[in-house]
């Protein structure tokens, strides 16, 4: 081996050790960075799709409304209230066979 005396061989695999926890610490690092621009891209993701389910939950809320849906019935597909006399039961539509 090209290092002849045991304290010099010591130090050179200290140093080595040294440099290579060095560079894989960096690269971790670099890797942790990475990590945390992605996680805040997807929190900023969660929290645009929170806000967008609040406005179609508000939407769906406005939408729903009995009274809206009532009067669209009326004006748009004439529809009106239900009389006893419209109500069947389901046994008046069978036909029996003799």
């Amino acid at each position: 081996m090209i290092l002849k005396h045991k304290k010099t061989q010591i130090l050179f695999f200290v140093i080595s050790f040294f440099c290579f926890m060095l560079i894989f610490l960096f690269s971790l690092r670099n890797n942790v960075k990475d990590l945390n621009k992605e996680l805040l891209q997807v929190k900023k993701e969660i929290s645009k799709e929170q806000n967008l389910i609040k406005v179609l939950e508000s939407d769906f809320t406005n939408l729903s409304k009995s009274n809206r849906i009532n009067k669209i019935a009326r004006e748009k597909l004439g529809l009106e209230k239900t009389n006893s006399y419209q109500i069947k039961k389901l046994s008046d539509f069978y036909v029996n066979k003799i």
